[in-house]
């Protein structure tokens, strides 16, 4: 498997200690980190289309089995003052019923087992329905096709100063990451940070 040899601020894309935003790029309600295990490329690109295309969804356990998590585990440790909670990106219910899974999903349940920290998959919803990502070629169109997205339900589980990690399967230009993670601090959350297959 190719490995990821550095990780990168999600803002600026330049690398970063353990994918932390770096301070001058740091936005209020922007992601405060991004964590990925492997590059977007070769066989894990092809095993991502895969996934989403092919509905090959058991994929998605052999590409977490063979990745180094300890990245993920000093996420855990910085968020110790927090109350700490894994939140998949939402599928439109469209999307989610043609398709019949939420790859997000699978991958949030994974990674909040391996770190025994609750997840919450009805959170975040997904209002309006979008284009594919894919099919966009410039940064400005992703951008633009993410505003005004997601929402959050009100739930018990969701209180202020809540760490929160985002599950996705890819990151490029972090359109949908960033709504998602500007709703999340609107409504309280202090910290939120993505955690992407590949980037």
């Amino acid at each position: 498997m190719p490995k990821l040899h550095y990780l990168t601020c999600p803002e600026c894309g330049k690398p970063a200690i353990d994918g932390q935003t770096h301070p001058l790029c740091k936005k209020r309600y922007g992601l405060d980190g991004l964590m990925s295990l492997y590059p977007y490329s070769g066989i894990v690109q092809r095993a991502i289309k895969q996934i989403k295309y092919r509905f090959a969804f058991r994929v998605i356990n052999d590409l977490l089995d063979s990745a180094n998590i300890d990245r993920i585990i000093s996420w855990k440790q910085r968020m110790e003052k927090n109350n700490k909670l894994v939140i998949p990106i939402p599928l439109h219910v469209s999307r989610y019923n043609f398709r019949g899974f939420n790859q997000s999903e699978i991958v949030a349940r994974y990674i909040a087992k391996r770190l025994s920290v609750p997840t919450e998959k009805n959170l975040l919803v997904r209002i309006r329905k979008t284009q594919s990502q894919v099919d966009m070629k410039s940064r400005w169109e992703r951008l633009h096709n993410m505003k005004n997205v997601f929402a959050v339900l009100k739930t018990d589980s969701v209180v202020s100063k809540t760490g929160v990690l985002l599950i996705d399967d890819v990151y490029t230009t972090g359109a949908t990451m960033r709504s998602a993670a500007l709703i999340l601090k609107q409504e309280g959350i202090e910290a939120v940070w993505g955690l992407t297959i590949a980037q």
